[in-house]
């Protein structure tokens, strides 16, 4: 009777197991596509499908996705390196129009690893959205190439559980019709719950991340990204959690102010890198919301500042980045939106630059003269092209190079690490990798307790550094110096704000209410090292936000600038 059991439990068993086994098959299933074939008509239901090494895979409509699928060519490490990568390509619709690849419907779910997808056209159309999302609830992309579009790589209308863009090399997102903003690497209308845009290369591009929908309950990290070419600027960066860190913006928002649809300084595309916040009124929004931005480099090559001081009599500031006066309203009323130090004026040295900057400042000088007129096509020449009988034809890798010779920004990071796309430096990048989430939660300490910020009520002590011997360690070390602090906050009657010095210094303290007119102002010429204590009599302050500022310069000449916030119950 035992041994009958006993064989039943196993008869059911090795049934359970292999019906497990069949089932771990299934999902682990892979089809290689056929290049022969149209793409479209060979995805029809969930999985993962192949392409091989130096093949052209071409589609006829758009895919419409929902259910869950995989496309991946061979892992050969990173694809700049990979000469032979699979190529995925369009067909011009039936009027001769490009067509977008994919949108992922409700129930669907992209991801796309190891392949190169071209958006030129065989008539020399260019497609204007590779992949939207309207419904699917993951979007992950490592490791490919994009490029040639006119409106958005990927576009994010849905809010799902994850966006995931690393290791990518996007090329020539430039719209050369009825406006020149576009080109966006990632539209975001909708955030997903996660956005992870690490370890990007994006050469010519419009603006960058984000658009104008409330995404403000998103983790957004965007960190060592090299970014060259940006015609206008503008992140409209609001989320749960927003960090922008170790990034390089060359040549960022090179077109400055251009035309009459886009000639105020209070206008988004026409200016700032940090854009206003439609939350600075909503206390319960701000509260869900903090940045960090910090340790970018931002860089205009000289062939561009030339132009603006010669052609223009005028040029594009530093200044224009984040002197903003919602923005200024939203950092003084939450101390969580911290715009901290960053790099300027400090060339990379790359190894090979693209090489179409002159291209760029023909079309700088199109837009500013005649902004009606034929604008000049600034694209690098595109890796996929057509012969005369419509075969693509790929030239691969392209010819730049964006490693640099800068030894001080190879340091430069939150991390100690180069500054940009880690692929460029690939013992660096296993480095970053090894210690990703203690170099994120070390960003996040540092919303909170960063020092060196931009001090939105004077607008003129923004912490960008400016020469090579100014490093983040010497930062840190003047920031170590200094201690401020006020307690008790929040207060009733008076609050005391206590400074300590480490050496002899001329002290300014000054508050300042919400709204940036200065309630309070105390100078000391020789204030000696130590600890010192100011008494804030508060009895005549009405309720609210205060800061409070102090200005200290040290008897060896250094500067340092701190701020802080209190409240008044």
């Amino acid at each position: 009777m035992l041994n009958i059991k006993k064989r039943e439990i196993m008869k059911k068993f090795f049934t359970l197991l292999i019906v497990i086994c069949g089932l771990f098959s299934v999902l682990n299933a892979q089809t290689a596509l056929d290049p022969d074939q149209f793409v479209n008509a060979q995805i029809t239901e969930a999985g993962v499908y192949t392409v091989e090494a130096g093949q052209y895979y071409a589609f006829d409509g758009r895919i419409d996705l929902t259910f869950e699928v995989t496309i991946e060519g061979p892992d050969n490490g990173w694809i700049m390196e990979d000469a032979t990568p699979p190529v995925l390509l369009n067909t011009p619709a039936a009027d001769g129009s490009a067509r977008s690849f994919f949108e992922i419907k409700e129930g669907g779910a992209l991801t796309l690893k190891n392949v190169m997808f071209s958006g030129t056209n065989s008539n020399d159309e260019v497609v204007g959205t590779f992949v939207s999302n309207t419904g699917g609830d993951k979007l992950i992309i490592d490791n490919c190439v994009i490029t040639d579009w006119a409106d958005f790589a990927f576009r994010n209308q849905y809010k799902g559980d994850i966006i995931s863009v690393t290791n990518t090399v996007f090329i020539n997102g430039v719209r050369l019709r009825y406006s020149q903003w576009g080109g966006f690497p990632m539209r975001i209308d909708v955030a997903s719950d996660n956005v992870i845009w690490e370890n990007n290369t994006v050469v010519n591009s419009g603006r960058l991340l984000a658009n104008s929908g409330p995404f403000h309950n998103s983790n957004i990290t965007q960190m060592h990204n090299t970014y060259l070419n940006q015609s206008v600027a503008g992140e409209e960066q609001r989320a749960n959690e927003f960090i922008i860190a170790n990034n390089i913006f060359y040549n960022f928002h090179f077109l400055g102010i251009t035309n009459e649809n886009h000639s105020s300084p209070d206008n988004t595309y026409g200016s700032y890198f940090t854009t206003w916040n439609y939350f600075a009124d909503s206390k319960d929004k701000l509260d869900r919301i903090s940045l960090y931005l910090g340790q970018n480099l931002f860089y205009r090559p000289q062939e561009v500042l030339d132009w603006f001081e010669t052609s223009a009599g005028d040029s594009i500031s530093l200044s224009l980045l984040w002197e903003h006066a919602d923005v200024d309203s939203f950092i003084i009323a939450d101390d969580n939106y911290t715009i901290g130090t960053n790099y300027a004026e400090m060339d990379p040295g790359f190894t090979t630059p693209p090489g179409n900057a002159a291209a760029i400042v023909n079309n700088i000088n199109g837009q500013r003269t005649d902004p009606t007129g034929e604008w000049v096509d600034w694209r690098i020449e595109s890796p996929v092209s057509y012969n005369d009988d419509g075969a693509p034809a790929l030239s691969w890798p392209p010819a730049f190079d964006l490693s640099y010779s800068n030894s001080d920004l190879q340091t430069a990071g939150t991390d100690g690490l180069p500054l940009g796309d880690l692929n460029w430096f690939p013992a660096k990048k296993a480095e970053y990798l090894a210690n990703r989430d203690a170099i994120i939660e070390s960003i996040r300490d540092s919303m909170v307790n960063a020092v060196a910020v931009y001090d939105p009520l004077t607008m003129d002590n923004t912490p960008m550094m400016t020469e090579i011997v100014t490093s983040i360690e010497q930062v840190s070390a003047i920031s170590g110096q200094f201690e401020l602090s006020n307690y008790p906050n929040p207060f009733n009657q008076s609050t005391s704000i206590k400074l300590r010095l480490q050496q002899q210094s001329k002290v300014t303290l000054s508050v300042y209410n919400v709204v940036g007119v200065k309630v309070f102002e105390l100078t000391e010429n020789e204030l000696s090292s130590g600890t010192h204590l100011f008494n804030i009599d508060g009895s005549k302050l009405n309720s609210g936000i205060y800061v409070y500022k102090v200005n200290a310069t040290g008897i060896n000449g250094q500067n340092f600038v701190s701020s802080k916030r209190m409240i008044k119950e």
